[in-house]
Order: C-alpha cells, then structure tokens, then sequence
C-alpha cells in the first residue's frame, strides 16, 4: 500500500514540475493541473512587520531607585503626607521606568 501512494506523490510531483516548466499555456491545455496549487506562505519578516515594535524598557538599578525614593521620602515628610517607604519606593521604580522607556 505505501508503494502505491509513494507512486501517486512521485507522479504529482513530476507533474507539477511539468507544468511549471511550460507556464500558463500548459494549464490552459489542461485545467485540472494548475500552477496556483499552492497557497503564498506568510513570511516570518510580514509578522514582525504587522506588529508594532515596543520600545526597549531599561529596569533602573538598585542605587536608581533608591536614591529616587529617599527624595520621594524626604517631599512627602516636609509636606505632611501618608505614606510609607514601600509606596515611596514603588512610586520610584515606576517614575524611573517611565523615564527609561523613551
């Protein structure tokens, strides 16, 4: 049974290389074989293309940070407002980032 089948590909395959190598005047002649058999395939460059490129994000380091959130701190204690030092600090990670991310 895999003979038959591997036959039949063969054949296929030197048909289609037949009508390739005669152009259009041969799937005129014959309507059932023609050179559109194949669907276009999607290239891996249309994708990155379509897709809208992000802006590299740089995470700000350690001192960054920290030195942004000891000025956070220090404004938030001199105007009299709540607030703790893990919020100072995550406000200074996200103002950090968003500086970075241009």
């Amino acid at each position: 049974m895999e003979e038959k089948t591997k036959k039949k590909r063969v054949q296929k395959r030197a048909v289609r290389k037949k009508a390739k190598a005669t152009g259009p005047v041969a799937a005129a002649v014959n309507p059932v074989v023609t050179t559109e058999t194949k669907k276009p395939r999607k290239s891996s460059k249309a994708k990155s293309i379509a897709k809208p490129r992000k802006s590299t994000t740089h995470l700000p380091t350690f001192e960054q940070v920290q030195l942004r959130a000891y000025f956070i701190s220090e404004r938030r204690h001199k105007l009299g407002l709540p607030g703790d030092d893990g919020h100072d600090w995550l406000i200074a990670e996200r103002e950090l980032r968003e500086e970075l991310t241009v």
